[in-house]
């Protein structure tokens, strides 16, 4: 089982190329440096609750404030957190982890096991409605009765043996399930304070957490503060003093703070800057385990008949839209999971699955004909249709360029509308668009940290689509030892998924950021974990 996991950090490491860890030389100068790091994200949380979301927004905080049992360091590998040492059973069920002494949280109290029970069985409590139960009940022994209601959570397979001693038991061994520990999802709460109020994560004068550093205020649309957590079990090695998150939702403005010297680094330089940054020091280009593509709402009027959503894919040239609109060095993604997973006989699952007719350039001839079969012979009759995205400079230009591309390639006229995140997400969940931007990063690297994405009657995303033998094939490939079968029933539905077009896949590739010399020992992960624990401010 431990091979297993080693094998997947492995691809991962290899994946992600050099961790930028190390510090210019010219910015050893000698003297003392303020320990504080002024950091520039894209957008604000939907939750501070690390069990409740799945938005990516969220990672800055939960990555920071928070802490797993276990989490990366800076040369990409699964190191221990709370947990000191864990054991697995010989059949690879049982795994058994043994938390630090003296772990407290940000308020001075106790750091239990019974926290991260807690935690994990709020996850199964469909009344919780996590976004990312599905990450839970899909691996734990009876998580997924527990969610339908069938059992209580007491017979889930999550028990604090005592305080220092957590057990789960597994509905099948699972060779990536320390990987998931490492997602913000499985992040302990402290149960006194949800149990008392369980708006607890509003409430930021009382928000406690458990990372090496905790939240100090939150202003909506501005920022997310922080101040090192002198409880936290290895405070001694933690050198920031202070954490700053300032939300840019515009990156070239962001840019132009990095320049004046307002933002110590930031996260995504704007597309069209990066062929002039990229020969920097302080520009990184870090790879990501991503896949950034268009829902389609399979319930609006012409977006009823799979050929037509094919269709619709089939018409975007990805390669104009990377090196034309983008200006970037982004991969064309031509299925749902991207490059980055090798299965157990060594290929890449990607290249493996195939491209289900896609091209990386528009095929607008048979575009057209599967139009037609579908009966929109005479394209003036098709609907009119909404591209809609969140803010976000990037996805507009991605907005921008479909329009383009579907009326040059087909004469389909589409208008564009946008909303800030949080109101952009509850209309996806509602439904309430016909073709949207999205994209899913891995935060474990497999297969599953996609596919799953879409299964069950509740998805963490919307598009209308559903089919009971995808659900069993993901189920039941989570139940085999064999990996090469598993790996085909992935494959077996992911083929039932992308026939049937509920998305448009566009593109994957590197995260772009900016980070000052002087800043060392930090990293992002491919799976989106920022590794700032360690970061030290040198003299500049």
């Amino acid at each position: 089982m431990m091979k297993k996991v080693a094998a997947i950090l492995t691809a991962a490491l290899l994946m992600a190329g050099c961790s930028a860890v190390q510090p210019s030389a010219d910015a050893q100068t000698g003297g003392t440096a303020e320990q504080k790091l002024t950091f520039a994200v894209l957008d604000d949380p939907d939750s501070l609750d690390p069990n409740y979301t799945a938005n990516t927004f969220a990672g800055p905080l939960f990555f920071t404030a928070f802490e797993g049992l276990v989490k990366y360091d800076t040369g990409n590998n699964l190191v221990p957190g709370q947990a000191e040492k864990w054991t697995l059973s010989d059949d690879g069920l049982v795994y058994t982890f043994y938390l630090r002494d003296g772990l407290k949280w940000s308020d001075g109290t106790a750091l239990t096991a019974g926290d991260f029970e807690f935690a994990w069985k709020r996850l199964l409590d469909p009344g919780y409605a996590s976004q990312n139960s599905h990450l839970a009940y899909a691996y734990i022994k009876n998580g997924k009765a527990v969610f339908d209601g069938e059992m209580t959570p007491d017979q889930a397979g999550i028990k604090a043996l005592d305080d220092k001693t957590l057990e789960v038991t597994l509905e099948a061994p699972c060779s990536f399930f320390m990987s998931l520990l490492a997602t913000w999802t499985y992040m302990p709460v402290n149960k006194a304070k949800a149990e008392n109020n369980p708006d607890w994560s509003r409430d930021i004068a009382n928000y406690v957490s458990n990372g090496p550093y905790k939240l100090s205020d939150y202003r909506l649309g501005e920022g997310i503060y922080l101040v090192k957590n002198e409880n936290y079990w290895n405070s001694a090695n933690v050198k920031l003093e202070t954490l700053s998150f300032k939300i840019m939702q515009d990156t070239s403005t962001a840019l132009a703070a990095y320049e004046r010297g307002e933002l110590d680094g930031m996260l995504r330089v704007p597309s069209s800057d990066v062929p002039q940054y990229r020969a920097r020091e302080d520009f990184h280009s870090m790879p990501q385990f991503g896949n950034t593509y268009w829902l389609v709402n399979t319930t609006s009027p012409g977006l009823t008949d799979p050929r037509v959503r094919k269709a619709l894919a089939l018409a975007v040239d990805r390669t104009s839209l990377i090196e034309d609109a983008l200006q970037a060095t982004y991969d064309p993604v031509l299925g749902h999971v991207p490059k980055g997973y090798i299965q157990s006989d060594g290929k890449d699952y990607r290249e493996a699955g195939g491209n289900y007719g896609l091209k990386p350039n528009a095929d607008i001839e048979e575009a057209k004909r599967l139009l037609a079969e579908a009966g929109y012979e005479d394209l003036s009759t098709f609907p009119r249709l909404r591209l809609g995205y969140y803010t976000n400079d990037t996805a507009k230009k991605v907005a921008e360029t479909l329009q383009q591309m579907y009326k040059q390639n087909l004469g389909i006229e589409m208008d564009i509308v946008s909303a800030e995140w949080s109101v952009f997400y509850d209309q996806v969940v509602q439904l309430d668009y016909d073709i949207c931007a999205m994209g899913d990063l891995g935060t474990y690297l497999h297969p599953m940290a996609f596919l799953s994405t879409f299964a069950g009657d509740a998805p963490p995303l919307e598009t209308g689509w559903r089919n009971p033998e995808y659900d069993r094939l993901l189920e039941e490939s989570l139940k085999q030892t064999d990996p090469s079968v598993s790996d085909s029933m992935m494959h077996q539905a992911e083929d039932l998924f992308m026939n049937d077009f509920p998305i448009i896949p566009l593109y994957s590739g590197t995260q772009s950021m900016m980070m000052a010399t002087y800043v060392e020992n930090w990293y992002y992960s491919p799976v989106g974990a920022f590794v700032f624990d360690q970061i030290e401010i040198l003299p500049h």
